[in-house]
């Protein structure tokens, strides 16, 4: 089962809506009709950013762009960057105050909503300018263009859930994968185990459906695969997309599937935290140590990879 904490899951929806929260309907003038187009050349974009808006320049480095077009898009990565930056900032101090708090053995929850808060706060305000900044790359682009960036950022997000599918980079869905890696690594005994799959399928009877168990304040799960919200927000990444390809654009008329993201963080957090508060006392010092130092270095949200 794959262990989530609230800060991995609202950095998960921060990155989510760079690609899908563009609002307003704009009509595209075809900038390769335009005077001055210059040369046409393929180089990703924002080479030296991170998260999200990295993808989203590795996507674009697969668009043939004209000098002009290419600076106002790395304006825009720039200004994303910056951005995300003090998000990336609060959320390592944030997982830093958690892996403190695990380590000692005891959650204390007063303590990390001052860092929750003024996570959620920037992500509330990044949201629109992200959003205008991805209606600007629809302006900026023609047709063939917006066609090949899509293209390359459906195959980066299928090349992601691939990896996730068969439990490699990025996780996995599959039965009891992620409680596995999480087991190991805390070379937890055969009685700890037992008792945190109590815990598990006390608290989360729903994710036992097809079989499989879900994570920490993760949805219910069907068929050993994605939880159910995770399939509707990725089906909702994909009308998007499908709608960036055109020239009228309108994410406003398909709703947006991150709008309600930050709520759900909250709660997918608030559930994690339930599950560590239980889970914390069967572990020793020197577990609580391991899982510490792994939440610290990101190779874990609250338990889990």
């Amino acid at each position: 089962m794959k262990f989530y904490s609230f800060a991995r899951s609202l950095a998960f929806a921060s990155f989510a809506v760079v690609a899908v929260g563009c609002g307003g309907q704009t009509e595209q003038a075809h900038p390769q009709t335009q005077a001055g187009a210059g040369a046409l050349t393929k180089a990703p974009v924002g080479a030296n950013t991170h998260g999200f808006v990295k993808v989203v320049g590795t996507a674009l480095g697969e668009v043939p762009l004209r000098p002009d077009q290419r600076a106002e898009l790395e304006a825009l990565a720039s200004q994303a960057e910056s951005r995300h930056a003090v998000m990336a900032a609060e959320h390592k101090d944030l997982m830093n105050a958690l892996a403190d708090q695990v380590e000692k053995g005891s959650i204390d929850r007063a303590a990390l909503q001052p860092k929750i808060d003024r996570l959620s706060a920037d992500w509330n305000k990044a949201h629109p300018e992200d959003r205008a900044a991805f209606t600007r790359i629809h302006d900026l682009l023609d047709s063939t263009q917006r066609n090949a960036f899509v293209d390359a950022l459906e195959a980066q997000f299928n090349a992601t859930g691939a990896r996730g599918a068969k439990g490699g980079e990025g996780g996995g869905y599959g039965p009891h994968h992620g409680f596995q890696r999480m087991a190991d690594d805390l070379k937890l005994t055969e009685a700890q185990r037992a008792q945190i799959k109590d815990i598990m399928k006390s608290s989360h009877p729903e994710w036992q459906q097809g079989g499989a168990m879900g994570g920490m304040g993760g949805g219910a799960m069907k068929d050993g695969g994605a939880p159910e919200h995770m399939r509707r927000m990725h089906e909702g990444h994909r009308r998007v997309l499908e709608a960036f390809r055109t020239d009228k654009f309108d994410a406003n008329a398909l709703g947006s599937p991150d709008e309600h993201m930050g709520d759900m963080a909250m709660q997918m957090g608030s559930r994690g935290l339930d599950d560590a508060t239980k889970i914390l006392p069967i572990l020793t010092p020197d577990q609580r140590k391991i899982a510490a130092e792994k939440i610290r270095t990101a190779e874990m949200g609250l338990f889990g990879h």
